[in-house]
């Protein structure tokens, strides 16, 4: 089994500093305490070279640590990054290439125009949709109509995500966003892509999270809190929306989970936590029911209900999700991570949810490109 022993983060958020600096914030902490033990590193990152100049991340970032000789990788999987690190580092650890593995999610977004930044990040759809002028926050918003016409949730209960996601980060203080909004006002906020609004969209983020993954042989020696990689996910499905079979299911966030809880032996029942990859609300929701957690067409009134709040039955992103934690897109899959490695070892604070024992993140890759599912337990 593979296990994780340690979780720091950098706020998310605008951040003056470059890559170099917020990377470090977040993995020093790590560093310090178990460099002797550290022999390779996973960097989670997508937009390097697009938005700092810059490749080769790993190895500048190994040398800016003074960690130059530990063998690194960079992984890119856009929003599927942080997920696919963490699958790449419990490789190396299931398979004895390496025992302690630093990973760092991290990515410098701001800067740019949000036309540029909308524009960069689109650059992963097909050639003849990205022509078309779509973009990740229209596909959200013809997923919602679709979600719409099928099933009939309350418009309101689609803006429900952004309030309790804002509530849950107000109470975060590594979050981009530290404020609750009323649902009035998510759905009073600027149309971005109709019928989605501004407060239904994470907003673009720098930051970092490093976590250290370990084999269970070493995780008892170096902490006394430690959280179990119980079973991973990799699924796939069509990238180009207009030859998918349905806009209000993703195939292969349901591909990726039901992996990881075969692997697992546990289902979808079991989870006490999770986080979801909500770039827009309706994700949320989406997956939600693709995960199994609720029957598909009624992820909306489990959400009305406050089944998915802090004290539901399932609390989904406690985090503040990306809608309000932040999506600084190579760390975001790594936050999730270290979300439920916080919840599960009981130091998430005013957000931690009471007697959790299993925990699940979803980290998705494009539109539902291809997704990464893990779950988690405790030690």
């Amino acid at each position: 089994m593979v296990s994780i022993v340690a979780a720091n983060f950098a706020k998310f958020g605008k951040r003056e500093e470059d890559i170099f600096s917020i990377s470090s914030e977040s993995a020093m902490p790590i560093v310090d305490k178990f460099r002797d033990a550290i022999d390779f590193v996973v960097v989670s990152n997508s937009y390097s070279g697009e938005f700092n100049g810059i490749s080769g991340l790993n190895s500048l970032l190994t040398t800016h640590l003074a960690m130059d000789d530990l063998p690194s990788m960079r992984v890119d999987n856009a929003s599927g990054s942080g997920g696919s690190a963490i699958l790449a580092a419990k490789s190396l650890v299931a398979s004895g290439e390496a025992r302690n593995v630093l990973v760092i999610g991290t990515e410098k977004m701001t800067g740019y125009p949000t036309k540029k930044s909308t524009g960069i990040i689109a650059s992963l759809l097909p050639p003849e949709e990205r022509s078309g002028g779509l973009s990740l926050p229209s596909l959200a918003a013809f997923m919602a109509r679709a979600y719409m016409r099928e099933f009939s949730p309350t418009r309101e209960s689609i803006a429900m995500v952004a309030v309790k996601n804002h509530h849950n980060g107000a109470m975060n203080p590594y979050a981009h966003f530290q404020s609750e909004v009323s649902l009035e006002k998510v759905l009073a906020s600027k149309v971005i892509a109709d019928p989605l609004r501004i407060f239904e969209y994470c907003p673009v983020s720098d930051g970092a999270v490093s976590l250290l993954v370990s084999s269970d042989a070493d995780s008892s020696s170096l902490a006394n809190r430690t959280v179990k990689i119980a079973g991973t996910g990799a699924g796939s499905g069509v990238s180009s929306i207009a030859s998918r079979e349905s806009l209000v299911t993703i195939e292969s966030v349901k591909e990726s989970s039901a992996k990881a809880f075969r692997s697992s032996g546990t289902k979808p029942d079991d989870v006490d936590i999770a986080e979801l990859h909500d770039m827009a609300s309706i994700l949320e929701i989406v997956e939600s029911e693709d995960v199994g957690f609720f029957k598909k067409g009624e992820g909306w009134k489990a959400l009305e209900n406050g089944e998915t709040a802090i004290g539901g039955r399932l609390p989904i992103n406690t985090s503040g999700g990306l809608n309000s934690k932040g999506h600084p897109i190579g760390a975001s899959g790594v936050a999730q991570a270290a979300e439920i490695y916080l919840q599960l070892t009981g130091q998430a604070g005013k957000r931690q949810v009471k007697n959790a024992s299993t925990g699940f993140s979803l980290s998705m890759a494009g539109f539902g490109n291809n997704s990464i599912s893990i779950v988690y337990g405790v030690n």
